[in-house]
């Protein structure tokens, strides 16, 4: 009687060996080409270069228009403030006064000329405040302070010897000082501030004192 093979058994020749495993065939799609990365082509490196100073300088321009603004306010809010000073400490009997139209068409000049002069000074002063660390707010009032209080004792040492008018022009820019400083923080948008609150408890100070 002849037994038919079965197909699930292994020839004895077979016995104890391993099957050989066939290998795994490689994928027929490609491999992703990589592009060269920006740092590894020259142009493309001077293109991010160009735009990277592009940005810079737009920044910085961007920043020096928000401080020229804010200086060109603190100027108007210090010359207003200025003038109410004076008016309220001498009235209508100082010479400033009398002078009507001419006081205006004489300050069309020497006002602008006085803030260029004193832009020097107040850039000097801010990198100063900058380098010591003061916070924003007290170094702006400060700055105004400085400059105000400067540009009385400069009137007083060269004007005629006169006690009290010498101290009310003194007092006077230096309460112009003290407003121009407060007026140009509260044009940068009170740096250095933790609150909405705050800055909104400023503004109405600033409104009650113009």
């Amino acid at each position: 009687m002849r037994f038919s093979k079965q197909p699930t058994l292994r020839s004895a020749a077979s016995f104890g060996r391993r099957e050989a495993v066939k290998p795994r065939q490689a994928s027929a799609r490609p491999a992703p080409h990589r592009r060269p990365t920006i740092s590894n082509r020259p142009e493309a490196r001077t293109r991010e270069a160009l735009a990277q100073a592009a940005e810079v300088v737009t920044t910085d321009v961007t920043t020096a228009a928000s401080r020229g603004k804010a200086y060109f306010n603190a100027c108007l809010a210090g010359t207003a403030a200025f003038v109410a000073a004076l008016f309220f400490l001498s009235g209508v009997e100082n010479r400033v006064f009398q002078a009507g139209p001419v006081l205006l068409f004489l300050a069309i000049p020497i006002l602008p000329t006085l803030a260029l002069i004193l832009y020097i000074p107040t850039v000097a002063l801010s990198d100063l405040a900058r380098l010591l660390r003061v916070p924003r707010g007290w170094a702006d009032i400060g700055i105004g302070l400085v400059l105000g209080a400067g540009l009385g004792i400069a009137f007083g040492m060269s004007s005629e010897p006169d006690g009290n008018k010498s101290a009310m022009m003194a007092l006077a820019m230096t309460t112009g000082g003290f407003v121009g400083g407060f007026a140009f923080w509260r044009a940068q948008g009170y740096p250095g501030t933790t609150s909405a609150g705050t800055a909104a408890a400023f503004d109405a100070v600033y409104e009650k004192m113009t």
